[in-house]
């Protein structure tokens, strides 16, 4: 895939060539100027790991994530101008691994494979572990960035870690946080967004000491992440029943699954909730939720399960057109089926012989119709559960139960049991009670709620969840400003998400700095972008874009984010929009990050 040279570095047991066993294999991804043979700031002792594996009993492949001679940064990723090669790094992991395989005598399974990873190979780590779950058992991040641009220099999208854990719900996961490394505080963000996902594979360790592995001279940490990954290959953790997956590449494999799409600009390709039974196919643009990405089309290969050469009925949900479309399919001769389907959002059910349902939570919604929760009230929160494999949902009774590992969520009736209505594609549940007491985060965690709810009865059990953001009660910002057009403030360390330019104006419009129909507005507290959110009727959320904004710091570690809204063509003269909004920023060391929130009014004004 290459087409060019790559080097790698292997150890191999004392007795590898005395032997005929075959051998569990780890991957160590080095960080920022290290190579296949060093990586000085790791401090870690490449001569010294011969007697690890050998104690292991395993074999260690180091990679070599350098692009070329006369580049340090390995990877191809980073910001905007990192990206930079035409080469997805992530794509050799495979090629790598098929080679060692067919050269060595290893265990040609993903519960005998794991990776190690310092820095920018700890972000890889996660990556390449959620972009290939099928591939490795275990993942070790030591002290890695919290997120960068991967991609290609023409499409390349920002892979934040703390809301890709989904990715990496079947692999055993350790996370090494340092008390003096730089970026302490932007890992501690990430280590919420695992605990936000509320993981059972997943370990933290926050060890004392700087941005490495080990003291020099030592393999003390090195060696406990080699543990790790061996305790993993003895007791792999089992598979989920479902699995979602997130992925920023235009075409991809995983799971037996291929996708394949006209995808040209950022954003993620989504697979839901998958089983044999069906799956959501979703795109967005950006993480947790985000708009889908216009005119995507996506074509979609099941795992070959299926009966070879036999024709099935298939059922399409399009919940945002409220539509239903029915399709029957003729599997191929490996027993795939294929789909042709829009990136807007579907639900897929497989119909099969015993027509066992398959359900998702379709949709959520407040009593007042709304979708914040309001922190120190009581709500209603109304649930609706979607049969992606018939009209009706099955007969008898079914339970849900609600659960959410964030504890300033209070469920005071954490489950509710109904009879089922036939002949009702769409079931509304008896609402639950809940009241969020959250306050808003200041240093960059997962500012939403996101509900875990069981669904089941004597023979069912389906799992899904809701991500539900919150209406924080904080102060009104002043000082507002408004870009429609016209510059407002401007900085180098500033670029644009979609275009890659930098500029002082994002917003289009007349550039009177007043709100007016049709117009794209950026909202600034002072000289600080805005992160923009409201639900109201006059904003076209499909239209929202995104501004990203390399924060200040002692290493290129850490983005935030703004948000570029249009107003919608028939707004009323004189309407008020409320926003909450939040604007960040980060101390240069350790690089803690700084979220300010408040609310904001505009009135939007006819010319």
């Amino acid at each position: 895939m290459f087409h060019n040279e790559r080097h790698y570095r292997i150890y191999l047991p004392a007795n590898y060539y005395k032997s005929n066993r075959e051998y569990s294999v780890i991957y160590f991804f080095h960080g920022w100027g290290g190579r296949h043979f060093e990586d000085p700031s790791a401090h870690l002792d490449y001569e010294n790991i011969e007697k690890l594996v050998d104690k292991y009993q395993l074999i260690m492949v180091m990679w070599d994530g350098k692009m070329d001679d006369e580049e340090k940064r390995p990877y191809n990723i980073g910001d905007h101008h990192d990206v930079k090669y035409d080469i997805q790094m992530s794509d050799y992991f495979p090629e790598l691994v098929q080679h060692i395989d067919s050269n060595y005598r290893t265990v040609k399974n993903r519960n005998n494979r794991g990776i190690i990873g310092f820095s920018m190979g700890g972000f890889m780590s996660f990556y390449i572990a959620g972009k290939y779950p099928e591939m490795v058992s275990a993942a070790v991040n030591i002290v890695g960035s919290p997120g960068f641009f991967v991609g290609l220099p023409e499409n390349h999208t920002h892979y934040p870690v703390k809301y890709t854990f989904d990715n990496l719900a079947d692999v055993g996961l350790l996370f090494i946080n340092r008390t003096n490394c730089p970026m302490v505080g932007l890992n501690d963000a990430v280590h919420n967004g695992a605990l936000w996902e509320n993981l059972g594979n997943y370990e933290y360790r926050k060890l004392e000491g700087d941005h490495q592995v080990d003291i020099p001279g030592e393999t003390k940490v090195f060696e406990s992440t080699i543990n790790f990954v061996v305790e993993q290959f003895k007791n792999p953790p089992a598979l989920n029943d479902r699995w979602t997956h997130y992925d920023l590449s235009k075409d991809f494999d995983t799971w037996d699954y291929s996708v394949k799409s006209n995808k040209s600009e950022p954003g993620f390709i989504v697979l839901e909730n998958v089983d044999q039974d069906g799956f959501g196919l979703y795109s967005k643009q950006w993480l947790p939720k985000g708009p889908p990405i216009k005119d995507i089309q996506i074509s979609l290969t099941t795992t070959p399960k299926y009966v070879p050469d036999s024709l099935y009925k298939v059922q399409i949900v399009y919940p945002k057109e409220d539509k239903t479309e029915i399709r029957n399919i003729r599997t191929n001769q490996a027993g795939s089926l294929q789909f042709d389907l829009s990136g807007n959002g579907c639900e897929v059910g497989i119909l099969t012989k015993d027509n066992r349902p398959d359900l998702v939570v379709s949709d959520y919604h407040f009593s007042d119709g709304k979708h914040f929760l309001i922190p120190g009230e009581k709500q209603q929160l109304f649930v609706e559960l979607l049969n992606r494999k018939g009209d009706s949902l099955p007969f008898g009774e079914i339970k849900v139960e609600v659960s959410c590992s964030d504890s300033s969520v209070l469920i005071s009736q954490p489950s509710v049991t109904f009879s089922v209505c036939n002949g009702e594609k769409l079931q509304r549940i008896p609402p639950f009670e809940i009241q969020c007491n959250k306050i808003p985060p200041t240093d960059g965690s997962p500012a939403w709620v996101k509900l875990n709810l069981t669904i089941h009865n004597d023979s069912l059990k389906f799992e899904d969840d809701i991500v539900v953001p919150v209406w924080f009660d904080v102060a009104p910002f002043e000082n507002i400003k408004v870009d429609d057009g016209i510059p407002v403030s401007f900085t180098n360390l500033q670029s644009d998400y979609l275009k890659n330019k930098v500029d002082s104006a994002y917003g289009i419009g007349n550039g009177d700095g007043v709100v007016n129909p049709s117009e794209r507005i950026l909202l600034y507290k002072d000289s600080c972008r805005l992160r923009l959110f409201s639900e109201d009727p006059y904003l076209v959320a499909e239209d929202e874009t995104l501004v990203d904004e390399m924060l200040p710091g002692i290493w290129p570690d850490g983005f935030t984010f703004s948000s570029v809204v249009r107003i919608a063509d028939d707004c009323p003269d004189g309407h008020e929009i409320e926003f909450l909004g939040h604007y960040e920023t980060k101390t240069h060391m350790p690089m803690y990050r700084s979220v300010h929130w408040g609310k904001i009014k505009v009135q939007v004004k006819k010319n």
